[in-house]
């Protein structure tokens, strides 16, 4: 069972020095248990690179037929819904904070549930789907023959001509709500961004964090005489 990384009084130990402190930086070394704008900002980095690659693959794969749209859309929803809530569920941590070795945390230092994972990406969760539904009330509207009759850029505008027009006022909501996210996170003392109020949550910084947190060692079990 995973270590609650404060104690009831909030007290915390040092991950680099050891030493015992109930403020936000250690008195020994100064390391500051919660987790940075820059250590964000890698962290968004290495997921944004992840992301953009799985997401180029998936818009290629899904042009060659109007079923395999229906069906590479659906499953790139799972895929990124895994991505950002599945993995904070079983480890607390994306790929990107695996890489900068920071976590996400209950408040108390606990680890985060699915709930606290939903509900630190619910907006986007929730804009995802609107786009994802009016995308799949689109495709219904084509005809597979004239999808299949018409060239790889044309397939594109088929779908798009279909889909409201103030559907382009999604991706800027979105935009916004992660702009507010570091305003709030420069407002207070454990850097907390809005999404972290939403759900309860705080990042912390661990430089003893494994960056393959799945990653189990082999226990050797001493030979039989």
């Amino acid at each position: 069972m995973e270590h609650s990384y404060f104690s009831k009084t909030g007290e915390w130990t040092c991950p680099k020095c050891g030493e015992k402190s109930t403020g936000i930086k250690c008195p020994q070394c100064r390391f500051c248990i919660y987790a940075g704008f820059w250590f964000r900002v890698l962290a968004s980095s290495v997921d944004k690179i992840i992301i953009t690659g799985c997401a180029y693959l998936f818009l290629f794969i899904r042009t060659y037929s109007l079923t395999g749209y229906i069906v590479v859309t659906l499953l790139g929803f799972l895929f990124y819904r895994f991505y950002h809530i599945g993995c904070v569920a079983l480890w607390g941590q994306t790929p990107g904070k695996m890489a900068a070795q920071i976590k996400i945390v209950k408040l108390d230092g606990a680890p985060a549930s699915l709930w606290n994972a939903f509900l630190r990406n619910s907006v986007e969760t929730g804009l995802v789907t609107i786009v994802l539904v009016l995308e799949l009330i689109a495709v219904s509207r084509v005809s597979p023959s004239t999808y299949a009759a018409a060239d790889l850029d044309t397939r594109k505008s088929l779908i798009e001509v279909l889909m409201p027009q103030w559907i382009f006022w999604i991706p800027l909501a979105n935009n916004a709500f992660v702009l507010s996210e570091f305003v709030v996170l420069f407002l207070n003392k454990k850097k907390r961004a809005l999404h972290d109020f939403i759900a309860g949550t705080v990042i912390v910084h661990d430089t003893k964090l494994p960056i393959l947190p799945w990653k189990i060692e082999l226990i050797q079990t001493p030979e039989q005489p």
